[in-house]
């Protein structure tokens, strides 16, 4: 087992043993410092993750931003890559791959993926470098080399953030990484 696999298996353990009142707290002090970034409050068009099994909550961010701001989510595209998809109020959603829930009846258009000015970025463990463990297909690092370079935050838990973590040479490292406790620029 490599030390990728063992450090996901350790963050993931830990992430899935908060309970729901502490998950649901940290999520409001992670969506208090995101609100706070400048970069974030003058981005119009953000392309965000739908969060699930025990990542950092974006759900009420989504839901508060829908209508001041072009939001976006990504669809998967086969077994290798996605892209942005924009989503408008009503929040009307699909499960799709690995039951993650994505935009439905709109039609794909890789237009959509230039005009974004930041990915809010999901992972497993992070470093203050800003280099990520995600879940392991590599759908983020592939989509930063097909798309132009939005600023990529990154949302975790103060758990997550680890002094090192390996990288590999096709890893994309984040630009920032806002937590429950903390804001890390990296760069």
């Amino acid at each position: 087992m490599n030390d990728k696999v063992k450090i996901r298996s350790k963050i993931l353990k830990i992430r899935n043993e908060f309970s729901d009142e502490l998950r649901t707290l940290k999520n409001k002090k992670i969506a208090k410092n995101l609100k706070s970034l400048e970069l974030f409050k003058k981005a119009n068009h953000i392309l965000f993750y739908y969060s699930y099994k025990g990542e950092a909550g974006t759900l009420q961010l989504i839901e508060e931003y829908l209508s001041s701001k072009q939001l976006y989510l990504p669809v998967i595209k086969g077994k290798s890559h996605f892209q942005a998809i924009p989503i408008k109020r009503p929040l009307n959603l699909k499960i799709g791959y690995e039951k993650i829930p994505e935009p439905v009846d709109v039609e794909p258009s890789s237009t959509y993926d230039n005009r974004l000015e930041m990915v809010i970025v999901p992972g497993v463990a992070f470093d203050k470098k800003g280099n990520r463990i995600g879940m392991g297909k590599g759908y983020y690092d592939r989509y930063f080399e097909q798309i132009h370079t939005p600023v990529k935050v990154a949302l975790a838990y103060e758990e997550q953030v680890l002094d090192s973590i390996p990288k590999d040479i096709y890893d994309r490292p984040v630009d920032t990484i806002v937590t429950d406790q903390n804001i890390y620029y990296c760069k």
